[in-house]
């Protein structure tokens, strides 16, 4: 597999998740892999590209995957560099591991979903936008977190995560999935968690996003009522006890607010089949786990 490219995989999971109350032990949430199959490099068929990471939401009956940075390429899949978008958004089809790039530009390539924005003098040679997964929170529109990357001489700094507005346009009756930011971010990269940069959910009438924080092998959790989610002043943040309103602040951090550990990133799902969330995610040990999550 070339490295950037990504992979799908089916994973049969046989797990105890109706057994209540779930504890809230790791080895009691841990899930029992019987078998992994292989199916193979996700490929787009409009564009030559590589990328890293990948999300899947949905609006309406599309289900749009999001990507990390995303390299330009060619039909042999080479490294040769010809441009790059710092993230992008593909639709997916009816085969699994095929996919469509929409929105192209001039030479066929991807369109940055969320780009840099001159308005805020974030110039793409050195400003990225990270995504995660799309979360509808009203029929036709919905939300995608962000976390904003200044990265000059290929060094990381995390100036802030925020919230931006996804809707789909119809061009020559191909959808397209458009965002826009509400505010050049919302959460201080410094001195607050970047909630969503791990992922986020809709849930029982909220939208849950897990973030880092900065030099701090936690994760911490905020919500918003699902009609809420595009208003800062909306959200709630978990303290280790309860919901509160007051913001979550980099010297108070530590286990006690958070609600996992040593997560990188990766996607929580309810399954219907096993009738309790799982949590599918990579950690920061370079190894895939999936875990219940009590309901």
């Amino acid at each position: 597999m070339s490295p950037g490219t990504p992979s799908l995989m089916l994973m049969q999971i046989a797990t105890d998740c109706n057994d209540a109350p779930v504890s809230t032990d790791l080895e009691r949430r841990e899930v029992k892999i019987n078998d992994v199959t292989e199916l193979g490099n996700v490929l787009s068929t409009s564009a030559f590209v590589k990328r890293d990471l990948g999300f899947q939401g949905q609006l309406g009956s599309y289900i749009l995957l999001t990507y990390g940075d995303t390299m330009f390429s060619d039909a042999e899949g080479s490294d040769q560099f010809r441009g790059m978008t710092c993230n992008s958004v593909a639709v997916a089809g009816k085969h699994p591991t095929k996919v469509l790039d929409p929105r192209l530009d001039q030479d066929g390539f991807p369109h940055c979903f969320l780009r840099p924005s001159e308005q805020y003098n974030e110039d793409p040679s050195v400003y990225a936008l990270g995504l995660t997964n799309v979360v509808e929170i009203s029929p036709g529109k919905g939300i995608v977190f962000f976390l904003l990357n200044h990265r000059p001489d290929y060094v990381n700094h995390l100036i802030g995560a925020g919230v931006a507005d996804v809707s789909l346009e119809s061009r020559n009756g191909v959808p397209v999935p458009m965002a826009r930011r509400h505010e050049r971010f919302w959460w201080d990269g410094e001195t607050e968690p970047w909630y969503g940069d791990v992922c986020a959910l809709k849930a029982g009438g909220h939208v849950y996003a897990y973030g880092h924080a900065k030099d701090n092998p936690w994760i911490y959790l905020a919500r918003a009522r699902t009609e809420d989610a595009t208003v800062l002043n909306a959200y709630e943040y978990w303290n280790g006890v309860d919901w509160q309103r007051e913001r979550l602040r980099r010297q108070e951090l530590n286990e006690k607010q958070s609600v996992f550990w040593q997560i990188n990133q990766g996607q929580v799902i309810w399954s219907r089949y096993h009738n309790c969330f799982l949590f599918v995610y990579c950690d920061n040990f370079w190894s895939c786990q999936v875990l219940k999550i009590d309901n």
